[in-house]
């Protein structure tokens, strides 16, 4: 088929950014499709990690450049706008590759469409559910942006069952999860290495957003944030067998001071981060994933799972991780284990450090059951295609 992805990843050229989107694009080429990448910042000025400045899309579009050249796809063709920079195709080739496109895949939400044709088949996949439906209930353009899609998708595998009180807006969601392309996080031994300098449970990713995303559901507020989280686990390194490493970007001074104090060690997130390869080697030179979800997943279970954890579970990592509903529809106890206090999760790092190889094996298998792009992506285009 020819398929349009529309994502982000010229606008905030980083790492896990980058592979978030790449399994959908380069995963979808791997299955013979041909594929056409568009990405429209709008409102959101292009991000230069090299300079920390926003507004210049030079880099971030060459880094596009590099990374499709680098992961064998340099000959997808794309087309990039903000403003009055156009970059790769222009807006009358986008066009016309949309119209006669079978399908429109918009990753995250994050693509305006008012300006672009819509071939007939179109879905939109909301990878930050509970925000998402809790948005829709006060914010009506945000709604019916959804709404203009044939088919919706969504990370929260449990919205629209019994076991989920999130308001559906009368969509029929397709659960979905993260793809992993396996040819690209292949099954690594566990060692030391740029980043890691002995063998610990790591983590990375975003301690606040830059604005409030707080929402209210029945009368409570919820924070779209792991910071409030992160801050029930503080005392953890005194308990645990293994070293415990995270790279946080915007975490503030004084509260890094406070987790290095409780024997937290910290990592500069864009360098873990600055580009797919070193992404994929912060995850390598772990020996597992030791993370937590936002208040509103661990309160309002939707059944959603991280991307990131799904890279770890991918190349042979154990993941430790809080619960949101997750465990309703992914095996648990081997290879990837679930914790709602901070004595389950020192549990977990216990079990882990008794057998790790079989928990390594166990982590690789759940991955490729449950995660393998082949899989995801051929399910998700049977639904919408069918």
């Amino acid at each position: 088929m020819k398929i349009v992805v529309a994502g982000y990843i010229v606008g905030y050229p980083l790492g896990g950014m980058t592979w978030h989107h790449l399994n959908y694009l380069l995963g979808l080429a791997e299955l013979g499709h041909e594929v056409t990448y568009l990405e429209d910042g709008a409102d959101m000025p292009p991000y230069d990690p090299t300079t920390e400045s926003n507004g210049v899309a030079a880099y971030g579009v060459d880094y596009l450049k590099r990374t499709l050249e680098n992961y064998g796809y340099g000959n997808i063709a794309f087309h990039y706008r903000f403003g009055p920079v156009v970059e790769g195709v222009t807006v009358a080739e986008i066009n016309r590759r949309l119209k006669s496109a079978d399908l429109l895949i918009c990753v995250s939400g994050v693509t305006p469409l008012d300006w672009y044709e819509r071939p007939s088949r179109t879905l939109i996949i909301d990878t930050d559910p509970v925000f998402t439906q809790l948005r829709m209930v006060h914010d009506e353009s945000f709604r019916n942006y959804y709404k203009s899609f044939t088919h919706a998708a969504t990370f929260g595998r449990l919205i629209g069952t019994p076991a989920s009180q999130l308001p559906t807006h009368d969509m029929d969601w397709i659960p979905t999860c993260q793809p992993i392309m396996q040819r690209y996080w292949p099954l690594l031994p566990s060692r030391p290495g740029l980043f890691v300098d002995d063998r610990a449970f790591t983590t990375l990713g975003k301690w606040e957003h830059a604005a409030s995303r707080t929402v209210t559901f029945n009368g409570r507020e919820y924070a779209s944030t792991k910071a409030v989280e992160w801050m029930k686990l503080m005392s953890l390194p005194s308990r645990s067998p293994w070293p415990l490493r995270i790279a946080m970007d915007k975490m503030l001074p004084p509260v890094q001071m406070q987790f290095e104090d409780a024997g937290w060690l910290i990592d500069d997130a864009v360098r873990a981060s600055k580009d797919p390869a070193a992404f994929r080697q912060f995850i390598a030179e772990s020996a597992g994933e030791l993370t937590v979800a936002k208040q509103i997943y661990t309160e309002l279970p939707s059944g959603w799972f991280s991307d990131r954890s799904a890279a770890y579970l991918m190349t042979g990592r154990p993941v430790i991780t809080q619960s949101s509903g997750y465990e309703r529809w992914l095996p648990t106890g081997e290879g990837l284990f679930c914790f709602k206090t901070i004595d389950e999760a020192v549990a977990a790092l216990e079990t882990t450090r008794h057998d790790h190889e079989r928990h390594c094996a166990a982590a690789r298998q759940i991955a490729e059951e449950f995660f393998d792009s082949r899989r995801v992506l051929q399910s998700l285009l049977d639904r919408v295609m069918g």
